[in-house]
């Protein structure tokens, strides 16, 4: 759970980091006086490359149709393992009531 946060946190701040580095790297290089350009372009080709990996990592992550993933937990101190299961539900029988659901109480006045 807290690699999980920290992850999470790590990845919101990216961008703050990101445009950080930029302004840093910018300023510097507008002082000595030199263009920006170059460091416009290199950041626009990091910021390309790393979206690009994103996308690859999503499209290669191991998964199956029709399988679900129950996450790992503790019960009883006791750590059960994540485990991947078929999934109960079709997708085409998305909105249609189960028959074996229990029917929610009429509102009879009488």
């Amino acid at each position: 759970m807290a690699g999980r946060l920290l992850f999470e946190l790590f990845v919101f701040s990216l961008p703050f980091l990101v445009f950080g580095i930029y302004v840093l790297a910018t300023r510097s290089a507008e002082e000595a006086g030199r263009r920006k350009w170059p460091i416009q372009l290199l950041f626009a080709i990091g910021i390309a490359l790393a979206t690009i990996a994103w996308f690859v990592l999503i499209a290669l992550e191991p998964r199956e149709r029709g399988m679900c993933i129950e996450p790992e937990r503790v019960e009883n101190g006791v750590v059960i393992p994540a485990r991947s299961y078929e999934c109960e539900h079709r997708p085409e029988d998305v909105g249609i009531p189960r028959r074996d659901a229990p029917q929610a109480p009429a509102d009879d006045p009488s």
